[in-house]
C-alpha cells in the first residue's frame, strides 16, 4: 500500500473521530431533546417524582393549571390571522398588537405594551400571534423596577394559557428566566442551562423562524444559541413574573437594542400602518372646514337673536306681560 493510501485512510479515521467527539462530548446549540415536530403529543410529561418536591402552594398552582389546560387546550380556540385582522394589522401596522391581561390577574397594561405586575404569579399574552410572512418575527422586553425576590420570564406561548402560570412552566410554552439564566419548556422541572440570568434595567429579545419553528433569545442585544426547534404552532409573545416588577415592551415601534433585527426589519410589523396619522393638534386652524364651521355658528347664532318690543338685540324671548297672561 502506498504512501498517499495509508495518509488518505488515516485522514478518514481521524475524521470520523473528530465527528464522534462533537457528537457526544461538546453542546449542541439545538438540543434534541427539545427538539419537536409541533405534535402536541410528543411533549413529555412530568413525574410523580418531581411533583412531590413542589411547595403545598405550587403543587396546587400546578395542579390547577394542569386541570385548566386539559379543559383549555391549545385548539380549543381558533388562533390564525383572519383576514379582519390581518387588514388591521396592514392599517395600523405594529400598533395592532398589543398585550391583554385578565380580569382576575394582578398585573394591567397600559399605552399597549407597558406592563406593570403587582404580587403573585402573573402573566400576559398579546392579542395576536407571531405572523408567518417574512423569514424572521423579533421583538424585545426591558425590565424596569424589578427587586431581586421577583423572577421573570420572557418567552411564547399558545392560547389560552393559564395566566397565573409563567411561560416555560406549563405545556406548549417557553420561556428565558430571570433568576437562573435556564430555558424551561412545558415544565417547571426541565430547565436547561441557557444564558446569564438578567435584572433590573436588561433587554431580552425573543426571535422566532416560522419555517424551522426555531425560538432564540438575545440580552442586550447580544444574540444566544437557538433554544428551541420545531415550535410551528401559533405562538403569543407571552411574558409572566411572580411578584412586582415593570416591563415595557418594544414589538417594532422603536429600534431595537439587536442590530440585526433593526437592519433586517424583524419587527412583528411595519412601524406606520396605510392609515394616515390624524393631524397634529394646531393645525386645524385656517383650514376650509373650520371655516365653514365657524360661519355656520356665527349665523346661528345671529338666527338665535331676537328683537325685543322696545327695538332693542336679545338673545332672549321677550318676557310675557302679566295682563297678557292673565287675557283669554
Amino acid at each position: 500500500m502506498s504512501a498517499y493510501t495509508w495518509i488518505f485512510a488515516t485522514g478518514i479515521i481521524v475524521f470520523f473521530i473528530v465527528i464522534v467527539f462533537l457528537l457526544f462530548f461538546t453542546r449542541s446549540p439545538i438540543e434534541l431533546s427539545l427538539s419537536f415536530n409541533g405534535d402536541f403529543n410528543d411533549i413529555p410529561s412530568d413525574s410523580e417524582e418531581d411533583i412531590v418536591t413542589l411547595s403545598e402552594d405550587a403543587r396546587l398552582s400546578y395542579e390547577r393549571a394542569k386541570t385548566w389546560q386539559e379543559h383549555y387546550p391549545p385548539n380549543s380556540i381558533p388562533t390564525d390571522i383572519t383576514p379582519p385582522q390581518l387588514i388591521t394589522i396592514q392599517e395600523k401596522g405594529v400598533s395592532a398588537f398589543e398585550f391583554e391581561w385578565e380580569p382576575e390577574a394582578n398585573c394591567m397594561v397600559a399605552g399597549r405594551t407597558e406592563i406593570q405586575f403587582m404580587e403573585g404569579e402573573n402573566c400576559v399574552q398579546t392579542n395576536l400571534p407571531l405572523p408567518k410572512n417574512q423569514e424572521v418575527y423579533y421583538w424585545e422586553a426591558k425590565l424596569y423596577d424589578k427587586p431581586e425576590s421577583t423572577i421573570v420570564s420572557v418567552g411564547v406561548a399558545t392560547k389560552p394559557y393559564p395566566s397565573w402560570r409563567l411561560p416555560g412552566w406549563n405545556r406548549f410554552s417557553i420561556g428565558y428566566f430571570s433568576n437562573n439564566g435556564c430555558k424551561y419548556f412545558s415544565s417547571p422541572f426541565q430547565g436547561k442551562p441557557y444564558g446569564l440570568p438578567y435584572k433590573h434595567g436588561d433587554v431580552i429579545g425573543v426571535g422566532y423562524r416560522h419555517r424551522t419553528g426555531s425560538i432564540f433569545f438575545t440580552r442586550n442585544g447580544r444574540k444566544l444559541e437557538e433554544a428551541f426547534t420545531g415550535m410551528r404552532w401559533n405562538l403569543f409573545p407571552t411574558i409572566g413574573a411572580n411578584g412586582p416588577c415593570q416591563v415595557h415592551v418594544n414589538l417594532g415601534q422603536a429600534g431595537f437594542v439587536f442590530v440585526e433585527a433593526n437592519v433586517k426589519k424583524w419587527g412583528l410589523a411595519p412601524s406606520q400602518g396605510t392609515l394616515s396619522p390624524p393631524p397634529a393638534y394646531g393645525t386645524e386652524r385656517d383650514t376650509i372646514l373650520l371655516a365653514m364651521g365657524s360661519t355656520s355658528q356665527q349665523q346661528q347664532r345671529q338666527d338665535d337673536l331676537l328683537i325685543d318690543m322696545n327695538g332693542l338685540r336679545s338673545v332672549r324671548p321677550p318676557p310675557y306681560h302679566e295682563d297678557e297672561v292673565a287675557s283669554p
